[in-house]
């Protein structure tokens, strides 16, 4: 990918979200390139997860949806549009559902070059994070692992994420 998609992508997320910490930005790409088909795995308990969160959840972000395409086009939807009704649950979940599928696949090789640069553009950029190669060493072990991320403490305390990836197709036709 282009560095300067990496960098306009790291300072949209910067300006949205200024207290992420490094796998917040690692989460960021990863969902613009795989979408939510890692997290899905079956459609009864995405209902399940969606109606628990929905109904546990009090506080949410402003923005009703953030474009994170990376190697492919993906966008955070907040939840919080269901509450609005701006769209029904049934048509949030299909929609989320049908997101699964990619169109630009990448192997998990070509994810750890690309994320490499990523990190490599988050440094040269100085964008403000603690003790960033701390965090880059922990990160490094938890890919390595290849374990599944979640927000930092830090990022779910400021900005209560609450939100499901919606590729571009079905983004466009719920109409948020």
């Amino acid at each position: 990918m282009q560095n300067e998609e990496i960098i306009k992508l790291i300072n949209s997320e910067f300006v949205l979200h200024p207290k992420a910490r490094l796998i917040d930005y690692y989460k960021l790409f990863f969902q613009g390139t795989f979408g939510p088909g890692h997290i899905i795995s079956d459609k009864n308990s995405a209902i399940k997860f969606l109606n628990n969160e929905l109904d546990e959840s009090t506080i949410f972000e402003e923005k009703d949806y953030q474009n994170i395409s990376y190697i492919n086009n993906f966008y955070r939807v907040n939840l919080n549009v269901i509450n609005k009704g701006m769209i029904s649950f049934d048509d949030f979940i299909d929609a989320f559902l049908k997101s699964a599928d990619i169109k630009n696949k990448i192997d998990y090789e070509s994810w750890l070059k690309e994320w490499k640069n990523i990190e490599k553009q988050i440094m040269m950029m100085n964008i403000p994070i603690e003790n960033v190669q701390e965090q880059s060493a922990e990160l490094w072990e938890v890919i390595i692992d290849n374990k599944l991320v979640s927000h930092s403490d830090i990022y779910r305390n400021n900005y209560s994420p609450h939100y499901r990836l919606m590729n571009s197709a079905q983004f466009k036709r719920i109409n948020c």
